[in-house]
Parts: structure tokens; sequence; C-alpha cells
């Protein structure tokens, strides 16, 4: 039982942490009319998910300044925690009708409007989802909480509360917002101002390099992002799953970090990693999976079956991470410009294959839209090489005549033109300049 003075001592405090946006930045996932009808119309508990220091905290107090802007509410409408404080670490479930008391002592809050509640962590108090559920009951209550993987995976949680949650998956910044980050002025116009393009072109280099991490761009720092990968590996995976070898996993992690947009089954791991149990290895993929580190996509196939027993390909989350603990940036650029493409890709909450066979070649990324192939792209830093362009024209073509498709997309470092073929239209475009237009 936690003393009731230490508790509003920890809202006060906390709260003005929560307040303070002077180092305000843009997260596009707030732009979106679907989110912002979820955050303010419906009565559904939203989880934010997503890797380990992406911002998901920082999303929170964004979400609030949305929410007052929006429907001008006050700041006595709202409660904000963060279960992770150490004053907390003897928090009871039956402390939290404790916590509603202590609010509600603290601040005039008018009970016949909307009351906000932005719960961080809040999976580490047994108890919790009850809570939650009693929460949701009450129609004047909108609830708001992010989920540290390390206790409790934001899948779970999910479970927990079927049918009353909206998740929203949070990444590392994207271009766009790494952009405007460093370049608060910019607008699409400068994408077509020749002047502008070197300013670009540099930031895009950078971005390549360091990643999304907020606190790594605020800071440029980037032994931050060793800690993250620490932090991910040891809390999120090791202490959750109680993994007895943990050297054996972080091999996992450093062979899947030299093999980034390849595609890997799980034998040729377990022999590379030297670990006989193939079972063993996919046990960690899922958990390196859960933990938002390593994505998996899978080859396109009308057959389920052949879907499920074809290895799938592997990205990274941040391409900071990539960058630090895997290579030179200088000797990778081709596999972190397909990463990042993936990862442009993933934001749009796309569906995402890939395509291997006789026919076409190999396609770094088939998009399924209303259940059919509506987007083929490849990825290639450099396809001025006479041989490297006939190779990946070459299967584009293949798989434009395959899916009935008339237009393909070439995503490059800077090459950029258009040629029209007997099968349809391929754009080689920018990578960058793709996903900003």
């Amino acid at each position: 039982m936690i003393a009731k003075r230490i508790l509003k001592e920890i809202i006060i405090g906390q709260r003005k942490l929560f307040l303070d946006t002077s180092d305000s930045f843009i997260r596009e996932i707030l732009d979106s009319p679907d989110v912002e009808k979820a955050i303010l119309k419906t009565d559904e508990i939203i989880i934010i998910t997503g890797v380990r220091r992406c911002g998901k905290s920082y999303l929170l107090r964004l979400i609030w300044q949305k929410i007052k802007n929006k429907t001008k509410t006050t700041d006595e409408q709202f409660l904000y925690l963060n279960f992770e404080d150490e004053r907390l670490i003897d928090f009871e479930p039956g402390d939290f009708n404790l916590l509603l008391e202590s609010y509600f002592e603290l601040f005039e809050v008018n009970k016949k409007k909307k009351i906000y509640f932005f719960l961080d962590e809040i999976q580490n108090v047994p108890g919790w989802q009850k809570f939650l559920n009693r929460l949701r009951e009450n129609k004047n209550y909108k609830v708001f909480i992010s989920g540290s993987n390390a206790t409790l995976l934001s899948k779970e949680i999910s479970t927990q509360l079927t049918g009353r949650n909206i998740p929203l998956q949070l990444y590392p910044f994207s271009f766009r917002e790494f952009l405007l980050s460093q370049w608060p002025d910019f607008k699409e116009k400068d994408i077509y101002d020749l002047d502008s393009k070197p300013k670009i072109r540099k930031l895009f280099n950078k971005y390549l390099k360091n990643g999304g991490f907020p606190e790594v761009i605020k800071t440029d720092y980037r032994p931050l992002l060793q800690e993250y990968l620490r932090n991910i590996i040891y809390r999120d995976i090791v202490l959750r799953y109680k993994i007895k070898y943990e050297a054996s996993l972080r091999e996992v992690v450093n062979f899947l970090l030299t093999n980034i947009g390849n595609i890997m089954s799980l034998k040729q791991i377990a022999k590379m990693t030297k670990i006989k149990n193939i079972g063993t290895v996919k046990n960690y993929l899922k958990y390196l999976e859960d933990s938002f580190l390593f994505d998996f996509i899978p080859m396109h196939s009308y057959s389920i079956k052949q879907q499920i027993y074809n290895p799938d390909k592997i990205y990274i989350c941040d391409l900071g991470i990539y960058n630090e603990i895997g290579f030179k940036f200088s000797q990778n650029q081709g596999k972190s410009l397909e990463n990042f493409v993936f990862l442009e890709l993933k934001r749009k909450g796309l569906k995402i294959y890939y395509l291997r066979d006789s026919t076409c070649g190999e396609i770094d990324f088939i998009i399924f839209e209303k259940n059919k192939v509506g987007l083929l792209v490849q990825s290639c830093f450099d396809p001025s090489h006479l041989q490297t362009k006939e190779r990946e024209v070459g299967s584009l073509l293949g798989a434009m005549a395959k899916y009935r498709l008339k237009t393909g997309y070439i995503l490059t470092d800077d090459y950029e033109t258009e040629k029209k073929y007997p099968e349809g239209k391929i754009y080689f475009i920018p990578a960058w300049r793709y996903f900003l237009e």
C-alpha cells in the first residue's frame, strides 16, 4: 500500500513533465483521420505500441495537446502516471482506488465532462486489466496506455481487453519526421527546388546512417543505439522469457544484423549460429519480432502452405542500430536503402511480401491493395550500371506481366528517369523523393 501523500507528489511531479512540450516534434501518426477519430470520437482504450525508446510516452503528451486544441478541455481534466517511477514499486491493485481519490482531491475536475487517463507502463501492476475495464465502463472516461515489451507485450494487452481497445503502432522517426525536426520550415515544394536538393540529400544520408530514434536525433549521440539494443535484448527478451543462454540469442541477433534484406530459412540461421534445436531458433525469432526489433516478411504465394514453408526476408526496425552495430555505413548503402524503403512502406500499414520465382527472379516488395497485388517496388541504390539495371528491370517487367500491372517502381539513391516497355512503364525515383511527395 502506498501513502496517499507520496502518490500526490508523484502525480504533481510527473504532470509538470507531461505538460512540457518545449522540445516538441511532429509525429505523423497524429495526422491520420482514423487516428484522430479514435482519439476524439471513440470510447475505446487506446494502446500505444512500438519498439523501446521510439517515443511512446512523448506521443501521449502530443495526444493530450491535440485533445485540448480540438475540444477546449482544461488541464484539470486529465491524469497522467508513469508506473516505472521507482516510488511506485509498492503500488498494489488496491491502490488504484487511492489513485483516483488522489486525483479528484488535487484538481477541480468536472465529472460531467470527459476525463482523460494517460497511463504509462500500467502493466507493471497486477490487476491492471480489471482496473482499465472498470474505467472503460464509465462513458466519461477515455483511457490511453503505452506498454513496454519488457513486462507485457501489447499483443497480450489486446488479448486481456478484447473488443475494448484500439492499438496504434509507433515507429522511430520517418524520414519526413526527421527532416522536419532538422528543417522546421520544410515544405513539399522544396523537393522541386534545385537549391534545396543538396540539403535534402545531405539530411537523407544522415538519416540512413543514424536512424530515427528521437533521443539520438536530438543529441546526435550514436552510442545510445548500443544501449538501446542491449536493453531490448536483455529487458524485453532475456528477462521476460527467462532465456538461459543469452549468448546464443545474441549470436542470432548478430547474424540477423549481417543479413538485412536477405532471405534466410530457420535451418540456415540454426546452422550459421550453431544452435542445434531449430525450435529454439524459431522461438528467438518470435521474441525478436514481438519486441519490434526485427521484421520478417513472407514470400508472396497464392498458396498459404507455400507462404508458410518458404523462408522470410529480414529487416530491422531502425537503420541507426544496423549501421552502428553491424557495419560501416559506406559498405552497406544498398541494404540501408532497401531497409529504408521497407520501413516507409510498413508505416503506411500495407501488406508487404517479397517474390522469388523462376520466371520473374526476385522482387523486393509486393504490396497488396484490396486483396490483390497493387504495387511492385524494387530497391536499387545505383541502377546506372547496365548489368544491374537489366536485372532489376527484367524482374520487374516479369512481375508486371504476372500480376497484370502497367506500372512498376525502382527506388534509388539519386537516379531518376522513366521508361516505357511493351509490358508498361517503369519509374526510377530517388527513394527520399518518393516518400516525401
